[in-house]
């Protein structure tokens, strides 16, 4: 099965990108309202509920905007490095202790059957990152 990358927004009023392969299916970034990305994942015939977890670039709002209100609803990890955290921490809400997951950069880790690694970027952000994925090499 390929992997299927969906850009559900792209710009200054959010951004969210579905990536998928197998049995995984990860958001990256939520700046969206929570029902505006359930809406668009319903576009490409996914539900939130399909979503193994949300990986963060960064905490800045058009990528963030989201990311509490899917995790608290659908019980999702979110994945984001310890500067990513401490920026979005009061911008997302209360999230559950075992959904929050703190990545190191040029540190793989795995979500589903999907090998993830993190690279730092430069942005004026505390902790900004994008991420190389890879599916059965």
């Amino acid at each position: 099965m390929p992997i299927a990358f969906c850009p559900l927004r792209s710009g200054s009023s959010g951004n969210s990108i579905y990536i998928g392969c197998g049995n995984t299916h990860i958001l990256t970034d939520a700046g969206m309202s929570g029902s505006r990305i359930t809406a668009e994942l319903a576009k490409i015939g996914v539900t939130p509920d399909m979503l193994s977890g949300i990986i963060a670039t960064h905490e800045h709002s058009d990528h963030i905007k989201g990311v509490g209100i899917l995790s608290r609803k659908y019980d999702l990890p979110i994945y984001a490095t310890e500067g990513t955290w401490q920026g979005m921490d009061k911008l997302i809400g209360a999230v559950s202790a075992k959904n929050r997951r703190v990545l190191t950069p040029e540190q793989d880790f795995y979500i589903g059957d999907m090998g993830i690694r993190p690279f730092s970027t430069p942005h004026d952000s505390a902790s900004s990152v994008g991420y190389s994925l890879i599916y059965k090499g």
